[in-house]
């Protein structure tokens, strides 16, 4: 889970069923197949979700679904 989160600023977190559970309660999956890359969050409240996807490599899926949540949460 580390070489995951680590990168993205993250430094605890846990993981089970493909989700990880951020310090700030809300719900990240992540995913990676064929040269795409996506990442699907809900918000702490769990009343907002977003997904990201993307071809582009290096991916910055993972910061982009903080903005666009950010965004909408506002």
């Amino acid at each position: 889970m580390g070489d995951v989160l680590r990168p993205r600023g993250i430094e605890e977190g846990r993981y089970g069923a493909g989700i990880l559970l951020l310090p700030d309660k809300s719900l990240v999956h992540r995913g990676d197949w064929e040269g795409f890359h996506s990442t699907f969050k809900v918000s702490p409240d769990r009343d907002t979700a977003v997904t990201v996807a993307c071809s582009a490599d290096p991916p910055d899926n993972f910061r982009a679904a903080d903005r666009l949540l950010a965004i909408w949460t506002k």
